[in-house]
């Protein structure tokens, strides 16, 4: 039974009990969780608690791990967080699976949500590859609080498949997933969507992209139509179009497919940016479709995959962190903008030192970082003094923001102390999403010039830009302070 039609039926029954509100609760957390609406659940969960326990004793005992569910689920799914919610998952799964009691009814994970799930996804999102032993352990002792026809245990026989591949086992995954669909099939229930995304995964890691587009197609032709219209099929119709574009690409790269069809099937960058879970088909693809000269490789590509990573490295989303980094360096270093590719090669060193089996990565580390020390060295156009002149009489629709930024670091060389070149920094960082390297050298000169008020409020400008609360908080006490007695 796939999850959604769980939850339509046993919603339908709450409501039929006269148990509306909880009716309600359990239809209509899981299709938030599916769009990332963490704030929504949050606001939501209370009131459906409440009722819930109102009811305890004519609810089964999962109910309220059930509500409970799904808020984390909708940062380790959608949003993709990593050792952000970490502890939250931790501990969820301690509470549900702490007791030794065999008895499943008795367990706080119910048929449709194991406390595992959040786990496993969590573990996937901090380093895949990395997590492949604490994925298998748990695994092992997660599938024995379920069997098939459960929504809970066909998530985590999906789980399992993409352990598998993390896991550089593809072939296994497939037949994991063969033999379990067997199994779910002779309890007389149907495989959903998950499970096509997987066998698409799989297929991907073998090199076989033709066949994972064929059952691209099959899922939507079928079992897409089976996801009940809304948020649900909203949702698996859109990571179809991600995973489309990303195998279109690659096959047009390879001279497989059109290059046009390729580019059409790309989402705007806008849809990525709304959906992190879906991000790194996004610049898959991107960054094929640029090396066929089908997509523009402009500084606004740039701005929003530096967004992107440095959400990762919020999140603790370790090796997607790395992933999106290096493409950030290699697009950054193909159009010259060097400034923006040594931030990134920065970043995905900081997300390397932080994942385990990372000889790939340090491999693609290398390439990327040499393609990095080959970009031109910067000529200023005037001298540096005058180089902000120059750049203002600049017309405002041919201004490239990545040019600039490695015009002032050129001219910043030659007078470091000029707080007008580090206030341009500023907000030059500030227009491509580079505060956080922006504000380095903005820090060491309020640190040594706090009487500086210009510089001030140009770091005060960069870290607000952030979101950099704690950031502001220093800036404050370091202006505020007395100044140290000169002797």
């Amino acid at each position: 039974m796939t999850l959604w039609t769980w939850v339509a039926e046993t919603s339908r029954r709450l409501r039929e009990e006269g148990r509306t509100e909880t009716a309600d609760a359990v239809a209509r957390l899981p299709q938030l969780a599916a769009e990332g609406e963490a704030a929504r659940i949050r606001a939501l969960l209370p009131s459906a608690l409440r009722a819930a326990r109102a009811d305890a004793d004519a609810l089964p005992p999962w109910t309220e791990g059930y509500l409970n569910h799904w808020g984390p689920a909708a940062r380790v799914g959608h949003r993709g967080e990593g050792t952000a919610v970490l502890d939250l998952v931790e501990g969820a799964l301690r509470t549900a699976h702490g007791e030794e009691d065999d008895d499943e009814d008795a367990s706080a994970c119910g048929p449709a949500a194991c406390a595992a799930q959040n786990v496993l996804d969590c573990y996937a999102n901090i380093d895949g590859p990395g997590r492949t032993v604490d994925r298998t352990a748990l695994l092992a002792e997660a599938m024995t609080h379920g069997g098939p026809g459960r929504p809970a245990w066909e998530a985590l026989v999906v789980a399992h498949a993409d352990m598998l591949i993390d896991d550089e086992r593809p072939d296994e995954a497939v037949r994991e997933l063969d033999l379990r669909a067997a199994e779910i099939r002779e309890a007389g229930a149907e495989v959903g969507m998950d499970y096509g995304f997987a066998y698409v995964r799989a297929l991907r890691y073998q090199e076989r992209y033709t066949d994972a587009l064929l059952t691209l197609d099959r899922l939507e032709e079928g079992a897409l139509l089976a996801v009940p219209v809304g948020v649900p099929r909203t949702a698996a119709a859109r990571r179809i179009r991600f995973e489309r574009a990303r195998l279109l690409a690659w096959l047009a790269r390879s001279g497989l497919k059109p290059p046009e069809e390729a580019r059409q099937a790309l989402p705007e960058t806008s849809e990525a940016d709304a959906h992190p879970r879906l991000r790194k088909a996004w610049v898959d693809a991107a960054e094929d479709l640029v090396a066929l000269g089908e997509l523009r490789n402009d500084w606004r590509i740039g701005v929003a995959l530096t967004s992107w990573s440095r959400y990762a490295e919020r999140v603790g989303a370790h090796r997607p962190c790395a992933h999106l980094s290096m493409a950030a360096a290699r697009l950054a270093a193909a159009r010259d903008a060097r400034w923006v590719a040594d931030s990134a090669i920065r970043r995905a060193q900081r997300a390397l030192g932080r994942v385990r089996r990372a000889q790939d990565l340090e491999i693609d580390l290398d390439e990327a970082h040499a393609m990095v020390r080959s970009v031109p060295a910067v000529v200023l156009p005037a001298p540096a003094e005058d180089l902000l002149e120059r750049l203002r009489e600049e017309p405002r629709e041919s201004v490239d923001p990545e040019r600039q930024a490695d015009l002032v670091v050129a001219a910043r060389a030659e007078r470091p102390e000029d707080t007008a070149l580090l206030n341009a920094l500023g907000q030059v960082g500030r227009t491509l999403m580079l505060g956080d390297t922006a504000a380095e050298p903005q820090w060491n000169h309020v640190r040594r010039e706090p009487t500086d008020q210009k510089a001030a409020l140009s770091l005060l400008e960069t870290l607000l830009h952030d979101n950099d609360t704690a950031g502001v908080r220093t800036l404050v006490r370091t202006l505020t302070e007395p100044a140290p007695a000169r002797t």
